[in-house]
């Protein structure tokens, strides 16, 4: 990365969006100037307070699964416009936005932009809020929700314009279309409970005065302490059912899946076949080539078994060089179907290392369920025995427990 600017599209206006981004800088920084010297602080404390809840706030964001996060320091940011106008929260804002210079490295150009922008923004909102206090309406506390919210939708209008302009430029695209992606699509999902948190930082904070908004940032942050743990111990749950070497899934998720899962099946109503594989000649390629080859033949027939199995398969890495496939909702007729796919994907795709064809085949067995047993570890029994059918009679194919 440029330590001067960053940029994430083609990198074919790099002209414009630097001109672009330093004449907004340079507008931000005028706004900043004059903001400073308009108005007073509220006491030292209260100063210090918001300033540190933005700076730490700025920090961490609350990541939900899909993709969407809210910043801890907008409800500090908003709750400080509102009560005492633009110059704390310019100030606690763009203190926040420029510490990520040292502690993540940002672009120089990208972060004085970025806290520009947002003076510029607060700016705008500020206008608002100074008009909306004038108002019969806001000295009525039950008003005071959707002059919050106004307060709140202007701040982001202007925000979402300054950042659709820049993104617009780098990647090319129409700015109304970059406008509502960013804005709105993007962040659909989590839209009205952003809302609802920085108005609630807004209205504690002005009817419960600083513990108020530290009562908000507290419950934030622990919903962000949650979401952390929870994301923490997805992972921790997936690399514990996850080969390392090529991905998939491994003997501990089988075990599993023939412990709780296999049993919700119904004879009656549902199909499952299991496809029990194993690598033929995979010890002549490791004594011939190395082993680092015939890892490599692993994660070669890995990627073809994930290529040829459905979405509501389960690839499995059963141990060494065999593999299992569960095919669930199908009988023995499609798990035939997805071998014959897997053994012509393997020979229109054969592995090259340097140029080297890697010559090596597989052995395949197939057992379905309610067909040839309704125990879960039978099926899987039964696919190894029709696997060295097909092995003992010259490999690179499949059997099926029919022939046993």
């Amino acid at each position: 990365m440029n330590r001067w600017l960053q940029i994430y599209g083609t990198g074919k206006n790099i002209r414009a969006i630097a001109g672009y981004m330093i004449a907004v800088s340079v507008a931000g920084c005028g706004a900043f100037l004059y903001v400073v010297k308009q108005g007073a602080f509220p006491d030292t404390w209260t100063t210090i307070v918001y300033l540190g809840l933005a700076v730490v706030g700025q920090h961490l964001s609350v990541r939900f699964p899909d993709g969407n996060s809210i910043a801890l320091a907008d409800p500090v940011v908003y709750a400080a416009l509102w009560t005492f106008g633009p110059r704390l929260s310019v100030i606690s804002l763009v203190s926040a936005v420029m510490t990520q210079l040292v502690t993540q490295k940002k672009a120089i150009l990208n972060t004085i932009f970025n806290a520009s922008q947002f003076t510029l923004s607060l700016v705008v909102a500020s206008v608002w809020a100074r008009i909306a206090r004038l108002t019969p309406a806001g000295r009525l506390p039950i008003h005071q929700l959707m002059l919050v919210f106004l307060l709140v939708l202007t701040f982001e209008l202007a925000n979402y314009t300054f950042v659709s302009t820049a993104v617009a430029l780098d990647q090319e695209h129409k700015w109304r279309e970059v406008f509502l992606r960013l804005w709105f699509t993007q962040r659909r999902k989590t839209f009205a409970l952003s809302y609802l948190i920085n108005m609630a930082g807004v209205l504690l904070a002005t009817y419960m005065g600083l513990a108020g908004i530290i009562f908000v940032f507290a419950s934030i942050f622990v919903l962000w302490l949650q979401l952390k743990f929870e994301q923490e111990l997805e992972i921790k749950s997936k690399e514990a059912n996850t080969d390392a070497l090529t991905g998939l899934l491994n003997v501990r998720y089988l075990e599993r899946w023939l412990e709780n899962d296999f049993g919700k099946l119904s004879p009656e109503q549902d199909t499952c076949s299991i496809v029990f594989i194993d690598v033929d000649g995979l010890k002549s390629v490791n004594d011939r080539m190395g082993h680092d080859v015939g890892d490599m033949v692993l994660q070669h027939l890995a990627k073809i078994l994930k290529s040829a199995a459905r979405s509501c398969d389960k690839v499995i890495r059963y141990g060494g060089d065999e593999f299992i496939v569960i095919c669930i909702g199908t009988d023995l007729s499609g798990a035939a179907g997805m071998m014959d796919k897997v053994l012509e994907d393997l020979g229109q795709n054969p592995l090259k290392v340097q140029g080297v064809r890697v010559d090596f085949g597989i052995s395949a067995g197939l057992a379905s369920f309610p067909k040839h047993s309704t125990s879960g570890r039978d099926l899987v029994r039964l696919a190894d025995k029709a696997m060295y059918l097909a092995k003992v009679d010259g490999g690179n194919r499949y059997s099926t427990a029919d022939n046993l």
